[in-house]
Parts: C-alpha cells; sequence; structure tokens
C-alpha cells in the first residue's frame, strides 16, 4: 500500500539516531545520487536569529509580483508539513512531497538522513522538476554546517545575531556569528540586517572575499507620519508602502530583503512597482498575527531574548485599558529567564501549559521561573491549549488582550484549538 505524508513523517523521525546531525557529508553523497548537486537557478539563502521567515515570505511577494516563479523552503511549521515547501508563495501538495520522498529513498541506498535532510532534498527535488525561477532557503540551524549550506549561495541574507540554541552554536554572538557567516561565498553578495553586528560577519566576509553589505552602513531606512517609510542604498531611493507585516521590525527585515534585490538586481531584475505590490501583499503565520477582536488575541513564535524584546516593544507601544494576559509555555533549552523578565512588565496575567516533548519546560519549573520574576503575578496553569483557550475566552473582557507566545508549538497549538472552538481566532486565514 502507497504510503502517505503522515507515514513518510513518521518514518522518517525514527530514522536517525539524532533529531539534530549538523554536518554535509551525508546530505552531499544522497544529493549526487539524485543529481541535485549543481542546481540550474539562483539561490537566496537566509540565515539569522530572528527574522528568517518573515524574510523569505518578503521575498517571495516581491519576487512573485515580479513575475518569477519561486520555490521557498523554511522550518518549523505551524499546522501543516507542506508549509515548509512553497511553490509561488503556495503549499506543496501531499502527491509531490511524497513523490519526492520516494525518490529520496530509492537514491540514498542505506544512507541515514535526519528528519531536516529529508525535507530539504525533496524541496530542493521539487524545485528542479518544477523549473522554478529562483529558491529562497531559510537555515534550519546555525549555517556552516546546516543542509541548506550545501548548496552554494547566489545571495546570502544574514538577518540578525542572537542567542539562541546555545548547546549546539554557543553563547556568544561573535562564535555565533562565525556559523551565519558560513553561507558567504566568493564574489557573492551578502546583506546583513543586523544593527550592531558582531565584528566576525565583516571579518569573515573579507576572509571569504564576499561582497558583504550592511544596514546603516551600505543602506538605510526611516519609517515616515504618513504610514509610508523611505529606502536608500546603492545610489538608489525608495518611498515605499509599509509592509502587510505588524511590528516595527518588519521594516528592519523589508529594507534587508530590499537591498539584497538592489545588490541581486543583474540576477533578478525587480522594479520599485513590483517591490510596493510585494510588500502589501505579503503575509506569514504566527509573527504578532492578530487572530481574533474585542478581546484582542495575537499569537508570535518570540521563543528568545531578541524576539521577546520585540513583542514587548509591541505590546508597550500599542496600550489598552484592559488586562494584557499571556498564554506561554516555552522549551528548556530556551532562556527562560530572560523571556519572562523581558515580558513581564507587560503581562498582568500569566496562563501557562506545558509542551509536550522531551524538549518541554515541566509546568511547575515555568511557574517558579514566573514567580521568582514577579511574585505577585496572577499564574493559573491549564492541562492543554485547548482548555486554556476555552477559559480564556470565557473569562476575558472586550478590553482586554491575550498574547500567546514563547515557541512554535504554542502557535501551532492556540491555532489548532481556535478551529475547536466557535467564535474564536475568527481571523484566521
Amino acid at each position: 500500500m502507497k504510503k502517505t505524508l503522515a507515514d513518510w513523517l513518521n518514518w522518517q523521525e525514527t530514522l536517525h539516531l539524532s533529531e539534530i546531525d549538523l554536518g554535509l557529508n551525508r546530505i552531499r553523497e544522497v544529493a549526487r545520487k539524485l543529481n541535485l548537486l549543481s542546481p540550474d537557478f539562483p539561490i537566496i539563502t537566509v540565515a539569522g536569529t530572528n527574522g528568517k521567515g518573515s524574510c523569505v515570505a518578503l521575498f517571495e511577494s516581491i519576487l512573485n509580483a515580479q513575475g518569477y516563479n519561486t520555490g521557498s523552503y523554511t522550518s518549523p511549521h505551524l499546522i501543516d508539513y507542506n508549509e515548509r515547501i512553497k511553490l509561488n508563495s503556495i503549499n506543496t501538495s501531499d502527491s509531490l512531497i511524497v513523490e519526492a520522498f520516494e525518490e529520496i529513498d530509492n537514491a540514498r541506498d542505506g544512507i541515514s538522513l535526519t528528519y531536516f535532510e529529508f525535507g530539504t532534498l525533496a524541496a530542493m527535488l521539487i524545485f528542479k522538476q518544477q523549473k522554478i525561477d529562483v529558491a529562497i532557503l531559510e537555515v534550519g540551524l546555525g549555517g556552516r554546517l546546516d543542509a541548506s549550506n550545501l548548496w552554494d549561495t547566489s545571495l546570502a541574507i544574514i538577518t540578525s545575531i542572537g542567542i539562541d540554541h546555545v548547546d549546539w552554536l554557543g553563547d556568544d554572538r561573535e562564535i555565533i556569528a562565525v556559523e551565519k557567516s558560513g553561507i558567504m561565498r566568493k564574489n557573492t553578495p551578502v546583506v546583513c540586517g543586523d544593527l550592531d553586528p558582531p565584528h566576525a560577519i565583516a571579518k569573515k566576509a573579507k576572509q571569504i572575499g564576499a561582497k558583504l553589505s550592511q544596514i546603516n552602513n551600505d543602506f538605510s531606512y526611516h519609517k515616515n507620519d504618513d504610514n509610508t517609510w523611505n529606502w536608500e542604498g546603492f545610489n538608489k531611493s525608495y518611498t515605499l508602502p509599509l509592509p502587510a507585516l505588524a511590528g516595527e521590525f518588519q521594516l528592519n527585515n523589508s529594507a534587508t530583503v530590499i537591498a539584497g534585490l538592489v545588490t541581486f538586481n543583474n540576477v533578478l531584475e525587480v522594479d520599485s512597482n513590483n517591490i510596493k505590490q510585494g510588500l502589501k501583499n505579503v503575509s506569514i503565520i504566527g509573527r504578532l498575527q492578530t487572530i481574533h477582536q474585542k478581546p484582542n488575541w495575537i499569537i508570535d513564535v518570540a521563543h528568545n531574548p531578541h524576539a521577546a524584546k520585540q513583542l514587548a516593544k509591541h505590546l508597550n507601544s500599542n496600550p489598552i485599558t484592559g488586562k494584557t494576559i499571556a498564554l506561554f509555555s516555552i522549551l528548556k533549552d530556551k532562556d527562560i529567564d530572560q523571556v519572562i523578565s523581558i515580558m513581564d512588565l507587560n503581562i498582568d496575567e500569566w496562563h501557562i501549559v506545558e509542551l509536550e516533548g522531551s524538549r518541554s519546560t515541566r509546568i511547575n519549573n515555568l511557574e517558579k521561573a514566573i514567580t521568582k520574576q514577579n511574585s505577585n503575578k496572577i499564574v493559573k496553569t491549564h492541562q492543554n491549549f485547548l482548555d486554556a483557550c476555552k477559559s480564556l475566552k470565557s473569562t476575558s473582557n472586550l478590553q482586554d488582550r491575550v498574547v500567546a507566545f514563547g515557541s512554535f508549538l504554542v502557535v501551532s497549538e492556540v491555532i489548532n484549538a481556535c478551529h475547536q472552538i466557535d467564535g474564536l481566532g475568527d481571523k484566521l486565514n
């Protein structure tokens, strides 16, 4: 009997000894067997601690507006695995992914692959078969040894450098920057959108011979008072509409993407009208996304201190008359204390749920971390996200605000719960 996509994914989770196994030798050998090592389309590779998914969505939207056929590969997914592999911003079908998995399994000849490596190969195989014009690959972890870095990039993007994945990348921004810089290639443009870039970025670019452009050095932006913003760089300037993504930080992401497109214009020509159209059309799940109004429900994947600062800034800039209620959980390998510390001033009441899986933070440890920060805060525990959402729907007032954050898993669980509760999540796509 033919395997379904779910069958394949369940099997892949058991295939390799560890979920993460950085290194390119195994995937390179399978890619060679599949004749994938030299794709005939340019590749944009996006690395960084935060903002990667938004930048991929921005690239897709602008390039689609220009008429290019795009393929994108991102992770993790929130609802369906198909979100990881998109063609022209649309999730790829089960059948295309299953066919790719079958071909990869036949070619690997006993070589063990991780779940992520299987997906990366499937994306590149589908992109080749569908004859796309450009691929946009999001780095899964780090850069230098990530599966997405098997292929030489035509344009490297480094969004930001923060502390995350400490067990794998370390707790020093300079060391982390070296790993992210691994996506650079000689004589190839690389754009860094970090407002305070580690010195290692410029140092590695010089060593490699990459053509580095950095924000506030080679390009810049500023917001106007009339819902527009200005981008300037490389002897060009644009007055643009605000991107259709909430949060001031999306201007930084948009500016970085535009800088990439300008430096890449000899490969993929893009005009200002389609940049404007792409900014208006862009969408992505779970980034400061409002899913319900009165009371206001916001979902955000903020799961590290850098992202928490951006979420806190947004909440602080948009005060409400009611309470701000957190629906929160976080994985144990994250900087839990720092994330809670950053958010606590903006939170009136904490509602917590223990995530599933070996990386989850136990409910009592979540509670201790919050009360250690502020013993006066109300902290309520729930068995699961469905119960938590039902409780908050019935107890919150119209003037209140519910903010679900702390992990991609939190956002996916809340979206699933909303689909089961009448009258909640009415603004979900």
